[in-house]
């Protein structure tokens, strides 16, 4: 049996620096904000922000419900909404509200077509704060938003944050709800530090994710509640510049029953890389038919080095689905490619009230196999119900992964395919209701150890 090996030290230096400057407290209504939650304040908090950028200091939201449109954000600032304070996203559709504006990246990146509205907008700037146990609400059901049928409404309908190019960033204590499409982005930017916020999509329509990491350094979520009806936490690359030493932990993602998304995800953008992951004491629940772990190859990522343990999940469809494919997607001046993943490291997941038959999942492609994948103490007690035996599950077909497409399988527990060193440690699996199907079904998979 191979020894298992992950060992991740990721420093943390993510301490937003301090201005020299004595720290002013910048109160929009000092700037002509009214705070009435009618008046259309976008002009008053932008004057204000100006006046703090570079200065280190602080504008202060208080008692009152504040309407706007974007925001951008400075250097060297910090943004309080405190408790007796709202920003609300304005419903608009006009350029002067959310002005569409595509992303400016270090590496061609394929998310430049989405993203382009926002409502408060850190453009590669340097150590900023967002923080105050306030909130912040998208009102993403406005009509024009809710239409997401048509391809390419992402670049249309503004996130409540979106950071690119920046570095030293710090969000904390806040809640966003009703964002009208991701809740929060975060592109090419390092030392990331996203703590105790609670995040809330409501059951509006697909796009809506909690929280998108796209192509960062140096990442540190901890402590978050986030209710999403699309992916909960998703890492995304798309650029060379990839997601590196991230730390995950102590956060309760809650799919809301929806069927789109899943709770934790790597992809499915992923063009890139995702080196170093460190996730721990999730509480992942109601993916309805879809996924717990999520981790994905699709566009040629180099998945290395990802450890996922002590996580308890419940009401979800699926546990863990994994898939290494080539859906032959790149970014100008890349040639097409297909990545890798390795060193997966679970231990310490248990799971029940499975909601469909599904197994885990894990698959790569023939000719690219996934290499050293270890799961030790998992204890799930799935669905079951199934008693056939002679399921013909289908190879990647190239379209949208999930997990949900490759049906019941013939497995109950665990179907692995086109796999390479797989360690099965102290695993308990069992079903509520009976089943015909073995727990495990290997297809050109090389070395199972079953301890």
């Amino acid at each position: 049996m191979k020894t298992c090996f992950l060992l991740i030290l990721i420093p943390f230096f993510l301490q937003c620096a301090t201005s020299e400057k004595q720290a002013i407290t910048y109160n929009v209504y000092d700037y002509g904000a009214k705070g009435d939650g009618i008046t259309n304040d976008q002009e008053a908090i932008q004057k204000a922000i100006d006046v703090c950028k570079d200065s280190g200091g602080t504008v202060l939201f208080s008692k009152g419900i504040f309407l706007t449109g974007q925001l951008l954000l400075g250097n060297n600032m910090t943004l309080k909404i405190d408790s007796t304070a709202v920003i609300k996203g304005i419903q608009s559709d006009s350029e002067t509200a959310y002005p569409h504006h595509m992303i400016e990246t270090k590496f061609p990146n394929r998310m430049l077509q989405d993203c382009q509205r926002r409502l408060i907008y850190g453009n590669h700037v340097r150590n900023v704060t967002i923080t105050g146990k306030g909130k912040i609400d998208g009102q993403g059901d406005y009509e024009p938003w809710m239409n997401v049928k048509e391809l390419g409404t992402e670049k249309d309908r503004p996130s409540i944050l979106a950071f690119v190019g920046s570095k030293n960033i710090t969000v904390s204590d806040i809640t966003m709800v009703d964002p009208a499409c991701w809740t929060q982005v975060y592109i090419e930017s390092d030392s990331i530090n996203i703590r105790n916020i609670k995040v809330h999509t409501g059951n509006l329509t697909p796009n809506r994710d909690g929280i998108d990491i796209v192509d960062c350094h140096k990442v540190l979520i901890e402590d978050c509640d986030i209710k999403s009806e699309d992916d909960g936490i998703c890492f995304k690359s798309g650029s060379e510049y990839g997601c590196k030493d991230v730390v995950v932990r102590n956060c309760i993602i809650d799919k809301l029953n929806v069927n789109a998304g899943n709770c934790f995800k790597l992809g499915t953008d992923g063009l890139g890389s995702f080196i170093n992951f460190e996730v721990s004491g999730l509480t992942l629940k109601n993916a309805y038919q879809n996924s717990a772990l999520v981790i994905e190859s699709m566009d040629g990522a180099v998945i290395d080095n990802i450890l996922i343990r002590d996580c308890e999940i419940t009401n979800s469809g699926q546990a863990i689905f994994m898939l290494l494919a080539d859906r032959k997607r790149t970014v100008p001046g890349r040639k097409s490619r297909i990545g890798s993943i390795s060193n997966i490291y679970f231990k310490n997941i248990r799971g029940k009230g499975f909601t469909q038959e599904y197994p885990s999942i894990i698959t790569g492609i023939s000719g690219h196999h996934i290499q050293n994948v270890t799961f030790e103490n998992l204890n799930f007690q799935l669905k079951g119900g199934i008693n056939t035996t002679n399921q013909t599950v289908m190879e990647y077909d190239g379209k949208y992964p999930e997990g949900s497409k490759f049906g019941n399988t013939n497995a109950h527990a665990f179907f692995i395919r086109h796999t390479d060193n797989v360690d099965f440690i102290n695993c308990k699996f069992s079903t509520e209701l009976p089943d015909s199907r073995p727990w495990l079904m290997q297809e050109n998979v090389r070395l199972v150890n079953i301890n």
